[in-house]
């Protein structure tokens, strides 16, 4: 006896790297809150950041960026989520400086 499989005739297979657009990537609702929510943004940005580090410490800023490079290539909605956790994380990192860097000077000159 022998056992065949009966597929649709619109099936198609598909290699693992194909996998990858079917599978991963960020939602539209994640692209958004990564936009509008500046907590989740930040607290993804550097959990993705802390992760990378435990698994190379030497070179987790190049592995990092090329990751977030591969990631958004052909995928809009991926490209949008990481161009907000990147803002957000810089946006935050920058005022953060501004107001120590005021709060210095209102402390030597005040």
């Amino acid at each position: 006896m022998e056992n065949k499989i009966m597929m649709p005739a619109s099936y198609n297979v598909l290699s693992c790297e194909e996998m990858t657009y079917t599978e991963g990537g960020a939602t539209v609702g994640q692209a958004l809150a990564a936009w509008f929510w500046p907590g989740y943004a930040t607290v993804i940005g550097i959990n993705t950041c802390r992760e990378a580090r435990k698994k190379d410490h030497d070179n987790w800023a190049s592995n990092v960026w090329n990751d977030i490079k591969a990631d958004c290539k052909g995928n809009v909605t991926n490209a949008f989520y990481h161009a907000g956790m990147i803002f957000w994380n810089a946006a935050s990192t920058i005022s953060s400086f501004g107001i120590s860097a005021v709060m210095s000077l209102g402390i030597i000159y005040f």
